[in-house]
């Protein structure tokens, strides 16, 4: 199965936590852990920047242009709170370059940026443009998850965005390619 096609865990049935979501906690058989940190596609995103204790992807799921997850890549972490000072401050960098990159190329009217880990726990963000009302499925307030979770980016946009993404983060970083 090509990697862009590998399934993502089942939302849980309404009402219920995820199947396995207190091992998946504790680091047990995380969906996230399981990641190659060092491929350049995970199957659920595009890598666009390798960062000081995370990874940033631009997302292939949902119905939302830019949608990109910043993933900490250290080790298992289900909350910030397991973060020291300086993993923390890292991780929120990350985030940040991640953010100043989609907002330079996407031009949203406002970002969300959502560190949630309630179907799978561990730690990361996702960064979300929003748009102008006609364009976005739910402008002034928050987005249904259904939004960011079902159907498939257009691969070709997704390549073609994730170019320059990662041309714009490496610029930013006075760097080129994908090197911590």
């Amino acid at each position: 199965m090509p990697d862009h096609a590998k399934p993502r865990p089942a939302p849980a049935p309404s009402g219920a936590w995820p199947e396995n979501f207190t091992g998946h906690r504790r680091g047990t058989n995380c969906p996230m852990c399981a990641n190659d940190f060092a491929a350049d596609d995970i199957g659920w995103g595009l890598l666009v920047r390798r960062g000081e204790v995370s990874n940033a992807y631009l997302w292939r799921s949902g119905q939302v242009r830019g949608y990109a997850v910043v993933i900490y890549a250290g080790r298992h972490v289900a909350e910030p709170t397991e973060l020291d000072e300086g993993e923390a401050a890292a991780f929120w960098r990350d985030v940040l370059a991640l953010g100043r990159a989609v907002e330079a190329f996407y031009e949203p009217l406002k970002m969300n940026y959502l560190l949630l880990g309630n179907q799978i726990p561990h730690a990361h963000w996702h960064c979300v443009p929003r748009r102008e009302a006609g364009t976005d499925p739910a402008p002034g307030g928050p987005l249904p998850f259904e939004v960011l979770d079902l159907g498939r980016q257009d691969e070709e946009q997704v390549q073609a965005d994730a170019r320059a993404l990662r041309q714009l983060l490496a610029d930013a970083d006075g760097r080129s390619g994908l090197q911590r």
